[in-house]
C-alpha cells in the first residue's frame, strides 16, 4: 500500500510527459524491458539496491546495461528514481503507468477470482458482459481460489462484485443467526 502511494505521483508524472510527447507506447515498452532485467537478474537488483554504491555508479551501470535501448524520457526517469532512492517501487510505478495508459485508451481492468479455472466461453461471456456494463473495453486478470466453492468475485477499481457461493452461504448464515432466515419454521 505504501509503495503504491509512493509510486502514483511518479507514474502520473511519467505518463503525463510521455503523453505530451506522444510516446506512451515506447515508454511502456521501455518499462517492460527494464522490469524484465530487474525481475530476472537478482544480482543486478541487489547491486542497484546497495546503499554504499554511489548514485553516479548506479547511473553508469544502468546506462551500460540498457545502452541506447531506452527512450531518452525513460532513461531520464530512471535517473530520477535512482537519485531519489525510489528504484524499489519500479514495479508499482509500471503498473500504475499501465493503468493510466489503459484509462486514456478507454480500457478497464477486472480482477476475476473463481473457484475453478474459467473456460474460453465463460471468459468471453464475462468480458462482453463487463464491457456492456461499463461501456469500455475490459481486460480480465484471472485467478483461481477453490475456497470460493463456486461463482466469481470481480474487482474493478474500487468496486467489488462478490457472487461467490462462499459469500452467499455466509450471508445466509448471518440471516439465520439474526432470525431473519426468510422462511417460516413449523413446529410439531
Amino acid at each position: 500500500m505504501i509503495h503504491q502511494q509512493v509510486a502514483r505521483p511518479y507514474a502520473r508524472a511519467l505518463f503525463t510527459l510521455a503523453q505530451s510527447a506522444g510516446r506512451e507506447a515506447r515508454v511502456w515498452e521501455d518499462l517492460e524491458r527494464v522490469l524484465a532485467v530487474w525481475d530476472g537478474n537478482p544480482a543486478f537488483r541487489a547491486f542497484i539496491r546497495r546503499p554504499e554504491v554511489s548514485k553516479r555508479v548506479k547511473r553508469d551501470v544502468v546506462h551500460r546495461v540498457f545502452a541506447s535501448d531506452l527512450d531518452e524520457l525513460t532513461r531520464h526517469f530512471l535517473e530520477v528514481l535512482l537519485d531519489k532512492n525510489r528504484e524499489t517501487v519500479l514495479g508499482e510505478i509500471a503498473s500504475e503507468y499501465r493503468r493510466l495508459w489503459d484509462d486514456a485508451r478507454g480500457i478497464r481492468h477486472a480482477d476475476v477470482t473463481s473457484a475453478e479455472e474459467l473456460g474460453a466461453d465463460e471468459k468471453d461471456a464475462l468480458t462482453q458482459a463487463l464491457a456492456r456494463a461499463t461501456g469500455h473495453q475490459v481486460h480480465l486478470s484471472l485467478h483461481v481460489d477453490p475456497k470460493l466453492l463456486g461463482g466469481v468475485v470481480i474487482r474493478m477499481g474500487d468496486r467489488v462484485l462478490d457472487g461467490s457461493l462462499a459469500r452467499r452461504l455466509a450471508l445466509l448464515g448471518e440471516r439465520l443467526r439474526s432470525g431473519d432466515g426468510g422462511g417460516s419454521v413449523l413446529e410439531h
